[in-house]
C-alpha cells in the first residue's frame, strides 16, 4: 500500500469519533398531570404551537370502557411509542398515530382509578366493581406482561410515582392513611395513618399531607419521614415545573405559593383554586367559565380566557393552553403568552383534560377517546 495512504489511514483512525448528539427530550404525558408534580405542562412539545394548530383535524376513535357501570373511561398517558388508555374489559396500549391495539390486560370488573408510566412499567390503581376493594398493579409498558399485583387495605382514589416509588391515598370516606410501594417489586416502604394528600403529588420529591387536627406536613416520597410542618390546613393543588414550590389551597380558600423545601410563603391570592397549570412563569387557575393566568412570580393577574361553560382543567403545551368546558362544549386552545383564542371546537369536557404529547392532542369524554394532529 502507498506509504502515503497508510499514513492517512492512521491519522484517520487516531481521530476521535465525533459524539452523536443527545437525542431531544421525548414529548412524553407519563401520569396524569404530565409528571408526578401535577403540572399539567409539557414543556418538550415542539409541534402543536399557535402557528400550526389550526391545521389539525380528527384521526382516529376508540372506546375507553365496556358495558359494566363500574367501567369508567381515563384519560390516556404517552410514553415509550405508545398511547396507554382504559379500554372495554381492562387497560390497554395503542398505536398513537393510527390507534392500532398493540396489547390488553383484561381486568374482569375492574374499573380504572389512575394509571401511571416509569422507567419501562404501566402501574395502575384499580377498583373493583364492589366499589369496596382497590388493587395497585404493575406490567411491562413494552407487551403488558404482569410483574405484581397487590390487593389495597383500604380502597384508594389516587396515585403517584416517582423515585421507583409508587404512593397511594385511601378514600376519604375510609380511614385516612398514605402507602408507599416499590414500584419495581410492589413492596411496601412505608405507611403513615391518619394521613391525606387531597391533592397527590411529588415536588422534588416531597409530597404534602394533611393530618385533621394537626396542620399539614411534607415528607419525604422514599421513605415518609416528615421533611417540615405547619399548623396551617394545606393541600397541594400543584408544582412548578421545577418542583421548589408547591401552590396550594386552603379551608377558607384563596391560592398560595410555597417553598416545597420548608413551607416558607412565596405570595398568596384570595383566587381558589380547586388545581392549577403551571409553567415556568405563569400560574392557571380555572374559575367558573374562565381560566385566570397569574403572574407566577407574585400572584399577580394577568389576563383571563372566557368559554362557554364551566372551565375544567388547564393543560399548557407548546405555548398553547387547551382547556375543556363543560361535558361536550367546545374544546377552547388559546395562545399561553396572552390568551388569544386559537383554533378549538373538539368536543371535550371539564372532567376529562387533555392530553398533549409527540405532537398530538388526545381528548376524551369518558366514553370515547378521539386523537387530533
Amino acid at each position: 500500500m502507498n506509504l502515503f495512504l497508510i499514513t492517512a489511514l492512521a491519522a484517520a483512525l487516531s481521530l476521535p469519533t465525533p459524539t452523536a448528539p443527545a437525542p431531544a427530550p421525548a414529548s412524553d404525558w407519563t401520569q396524569t398531570g404530565y409528571g408526578p408534580g401535577q403540572t399539567f405542562y409539557n414543556p418538550f412539545e415542539t409541534t402543536l404551537t399557535p402557528a400550526t394548530v389550526g391545521s389539525i383535524r380528527q384521526r382516529w376513535e376508540i372506546p375507553t370502557h365496556g358495558a359494566p357501570e363500574c367501567e369508567v373511561g381515563r384519560e390516556p398517558l404517552a410514553g415509550y411509542g405508545n398511547l396507554y388508555t382504559s379500554d372495554p374489559g381492562g387497560i390497554g396500549a395503542y398505536d398513537p398515530a393510527t390507534g392500532g391495539r398493540r396489547w390488553h390486560v383484561a381486568l374482569e370488573r375492574r374499573g380504572i382509578t389512575r394509571m401511571a408510566l416509569d422507567d419501562g412499567i404501566l402501574a395502575t390503581l384499580t377498583y373493583a366493581c364492589d366499589n369496596q376493594h382497590s388493587f395497585l398493579g404493575a406490567y411491562r409498558a413494552s407487551n403488558g406482561a404482569r410483574l405484581w399485583e397487590i390487593p389495597l387495605s383500604a380502597p384508594s382514589q389516587d396515585m403517584i410515582v416517582d423515585r421507583g416509588v409508587v404512593v397511594v391515598d385511601s378514600r376519604p370516606d375510609f380511614e385516612a392513611s398514605t402507602v408507599a410501594h416499590r414500584l419495581a417489586t410492589g413492596a411496601r416502604l412505608w405507611k403513615l395513618f391518619g394521613t391525606r394528600g387531597d391533592g397527590l403529588l411529588s415536588a422534588q420529591g416531597r409530597i404534602l399531607l394533611r393530618t385533621e387536627g394537626e396542620g399539614s406536613r411534607a415528607v419525604d416520597v422514599t421513605t415518609g419521614e416528615t421533611i417540615w410542618q405547619t399548623p396551617e390546613d394545606w393541600y397541594a393543588v400543584g408544582s412548578n415545573p421545577n418542583g421548589s414550590r408547591f401552590y396550594i389551597g386552603r379551608h377558607n380558600g384563596g391560592l398560595t405559593a410555597i417553598d416545597s423545601a420548608n413551607g416558607n410563603k412565596a405570595w398568596e391570592s384570595t383566587w381558589p383554586a380547586p388545581s392549577v397549570s403551571a409553567d415556568d412563569t405563569h400560574v392557571f387557575v380555572p374559575r367558573q367559565r374562565t381560566i385566570i393566568c397569574l403572574d407566577a412570580g407574585n400572584g399577580r393577574r394577568l389576563w383571563s380566557v372566557h368559554l362557554p361553560d364551566g372551565a375544567g382543567q388547564p393543560v399548557r403545551a407548546g405555548g398553547l393552553l387547551f382547556t375543556g368546558s363543560g361535558m361536550g362544549a367546545a374544546l377552547s386552545i388559546a395562545d399561553a403568552t396572552n390568551g388569544r383564542s386559537l383554533k378549538g371546537g373538539m368536543p371535550s369536557s371539564q372532567y376529562y383534560p387533555p392530553t398533549v404529547a409527540g405532537g398530538r392532542l388526545f381528548l376524551t369524554d369518558g366514553n370515547r377517546l378521539r386523537a387530533y394532529f
